[in-house]
């Protein structure tokens, strides 16, 4: 039982819930309260079975005894969770920040919240507070912070809970041992300051003018990471006009909660000496003096920047973030820049303009309900992505020589054949050529990602080269995969900085001293693109592939690429035989990655020294009932911590890493799919035990699809190997 249930919070009826999903991967909830219309949309099977329905047709429990059986059990259960456009719909969460900018930009422009989303968001976040002292932290599974408890104790107020309600009591108190509010890194100053919680003069600068520069300097914002230049394009036009609510009966009872007794009247607070305070738990990354120092001189400016520069700046940043809007169907990056950039759009346009419009029509892609309640996503989905593995693992597995799995992987190839982009960016728009690329999760979304592309070029290459697929083999030309190639070239990073790495979704634009510029105070490493080892070796994986079936086109360069990307991967290997993983936790997962991307050029135990370390160090950490274990701990601390229990994901991850090298020893891969099988439940679904997922370090994120498709991949590579037999 929930503790939303255990305390009698409303909660909707779930067989109202309808999911919809355009053939792009769009989704979106729905409730429905006509009988008649509920009765011509039945559930699927994926939504009966997120919202625990007695009518999910789960399979037939069995007795499962060898790995085959355990794989094709899995997939049997996966098969149901997948929709008819071929995508794997999930709960993308974890983050406890997303959910603010929804509710305070709806908020601004006076959208009302119909009362089952509303509901829904309630349970949610009272289900994800912190049991022992009712806070929140960054993300669900966090330490209570000051940004994490203001920022969803602001959240529960503006969706309608009393003050007095004991949720809120037990969040105010540790709120207030925090040192309340006054404590908000930036970005909670920023929305307690757009909600009129908070006063202008105590949030540091976010110089819009910085976008009137020349390019050609390294401090310009087009040469920062996309997600950081997506956010502080628009919350620099918002600082800069001290947008803010009009004070209402409901903020003014929040001003007087979230601060200290002592700390009150609102009006007595200099807030200007509270600029650069920050809650010792929430300070993560602490900003440097060169920035404390600018942060100082650029106070003094906004006191004097004349109005025709501010005008002229402010014309200047909405031009780029229309471009926004156009390159990405009015979906922006990501949630945190789309609330700035719908709060931005209000205050310019208004809330009845067109733009502002289409915002409405677009803001629900990123929410998703599910049995905790409902919660704003860390993206619109993760639909290309696991999409491209459950195609790839069902090659992989030798599921795809059973016609049973054959309609999973036509629905998931068509799907991927749609995602692809086939228009670049409008220009100025600071973005490379995407043409060819795919997205992580739609292609409405807009934004390429290097592992996502190599991925999906993969998968489609296995579907066009399976005979029993050649009527579907021309719905995408070579002439596309080119394009596809042409995009992973371009963002190898060929500088001097980790020459032959792979970053996320551009190359390294600009130097990494940017750091020290950052913002933040809650993230590492967002100023500029970095190299990640995982983007590198998947990277490897869709070259490799492609070169394997398209030998003749540039087959010098991209042997040279992958040669470079291969010495990236052996030179980013720690003493100990790890890698650090950026995208998943941590060290099993980008061993896994690491030693496939080894595998694709033939290297393996025998052959290869970088190999024989990465394996020893993930046996080394095998635990005793055969299982693998990692805590998010290790990357907050870029040390390898133990997790208390043998976890599902993980197990697969490292036994994947070590067939993949031909680990000579069978002895804990044997225990590691002896653990996978003991995990399964007799249905074939595997559950949820932990997140498997992290960004930026610090703010781990849940990816519910790995609990199939990596198992499936790891039972299938053993049978391949070792036979069905455990």
């Amino acid at each position: 039982m929930y503790y939303s249930e255990e305390i009698g919070l409303p909660k909707t009826d779930p067989t109202r819930w309808r999911l919809r999903s355009s053939p792009l991967g769009s989704e979106t909830w729905h409730y429905i309260t006509d009988d008649e219309e509920l009765a011509k949309e039945p559930q699927s099977t994926f939504v009966q079975w997120l919202l625990e329905s007695p009518d999910f047709p789960a399979p037939e429990p069995s007795d499962i005894k060898t790995p085959g059986e355990a794989m094709e059990k899995g997939a049997d259960f996966l098969r149901l969770l997948q929709l008819d456009n071929g995508i794997l719909p999930c709960q993308y969460k974890g983050p406890m920040f997303m959910t603010i900018g929804y509710l305070a930009a709806n908020y601004f422009s006076g959208t009302p919240i119909p009362d089952p989303y509303r509901h829904e968001m309630i349970r949610y976040i009272v289900n994800t507070a912190h049991p022992v002292d009712g806070g929140w932290g960054l993300h669900s599974i966090d330490k209570s912070t000051c940004f994490g408890t203001t920022m969803n104790y602001v959240c529960l107020r503006l969706l309608g809970m009393d003050p007095d309600h004991i949720v809120m009591q037990r969040a105010r108190r540790t709120l207030h041992k925090l040192g309340g509010a006054l404590g908000n890194p930036h970005w909670g100053k920023c929305w307690l300051a757009v909600l009129n919680l908070y006063e202008w003069d105590g949030v540091n600068p976010a110089p819009p003018e910085l976008w009137t520069l020349p390019y050609s300097l390294i401090i310009h914002p087009g040469r920062w990471w996309v997600h950081t230049r997506a956010i502080y394009l628009p919350l620099g036009y918002v600082v800069a006009n001290r947008v803010k609510c009009t004070l209402d009966p409901l903020l003014e009872q929040i001003r007087n909660e979230i601060y200290l007794p002592k700390q009150l009247p609102y009006e007595s607070i200099k807030f200007s000496k509270y600029r650069n305070n920050v809650c010792g738990v929430d300070l993560y990354y602490p900003t440097t003096k060169l920035l404390d120092f600018a942060n100082t001189v650029l106070c003094q400016w906004e006191k004097l920047r004349p109005n025709w520069i501010l005008n002229l700046v402010n014309n200047r940043v909405y031009d780029l973030i229309l471009k926004e809007y156009y390159n990405t169907e009015y979906l922006c990056i990501a949630p945190v820049s789309f609330a700035f950039n719908m709060v931005v759009t209000c205050h310019r346009e208004g809330n009845e303009s067109a733009n502002f419009k289409k915002l409405t029509d677009k803001m629900n892609d990123v929410l998703f309900h599910g049995p905790q309640g409902m919660t704003v996503m860390g993206t619109n989905g993760v639909q290309v992505w696991d999409v491209a593995f459950m195609v790839q693992y069902f090659f992989v597995s030798g599921l795809v020589d059973n016609p049973r799995y054959h309609d999973m992987i036509r629905k998931g190839y068509m799907f991927l054949v749609r995602s692809q982009f086939t228009e670049d960016c409008v220009e100025g728009s600071f973005r490379d050529k995407r043409k060819g690329a795919w997205p992580f999760s739609t292609k409405e979304q807009g934004y390429t990602v290097s592992d996502c592309t190599a991925e999906a070029m993969k998968a489609i290459i296995m579907v066009k080269n399976h005979s029993a697929f050649s009527d579907i083999h021309d719905e995408i030309t070579d002439e596309k995969l080119y394009d596809a190639v042409e995009v992973l070239l371009n963002i190898q990073n060929t500088e001097s900085y980790e020459f032959g790495s792979f970053s996320a979704y551009e190359k390294i634009r600009s130097t990494l001293l940017l750091e020290k510029l950052n913002p933040a105070q809650v993230f590492n490493n967002i100023m500029v693109e970095y190299p990640y080892v995982e983007c590198t070796d998947s990277s490897v994986l869709g070259l490799t592939y492609f070169h394997k079936y398209y030998p003749n086109y540039k087959s010098s360069l991209i042997e040279s690429t992958i040669e470079n990307a291969i010495n990236y991967i052996k030179k980013a290997q720690d003493t100990d035989g790890s890698w650090y993983g950026s995208w998943g936790i941590c060290y099993t997962y980008a061993a896994m990655f690491a030693l496939e991307a080894f595998n694709a050029v033939g290297l393996d135990y025998e052959t290869s020294r970088n190999v024989q370390k990465g394996c020893d160090f993930l046996v080394s950490k095998q635990l005793s009932d055969g299982g693998w274990s990692e805590s998010m701990k290790a990357c907050e601390t870029h040390t390898y911590v133990n997790g208390p229990k043998s976890l599902v994901v993980q197990t697969a991850w490292a036994v994947i890493g070590l067939l993949l090298a031909n680990y000579p020893d069978e002895r804990p891969i044997k225990k590691g799919i002896k653990f996978l099988m003991d995990r399964q439940k007799p249905t074939g679904e595997w559950e949820f035990e932990d997140i498997e997922g992290v960004f930026n370090h610090s703010c781990a994120i849940e990816y519910p699809s790995y609990r199939f498709l990596f198992p499936i991949k790891a039972l299938g590579l053993y049978k391949k190997n070792y036979g069905d037999i455990i």
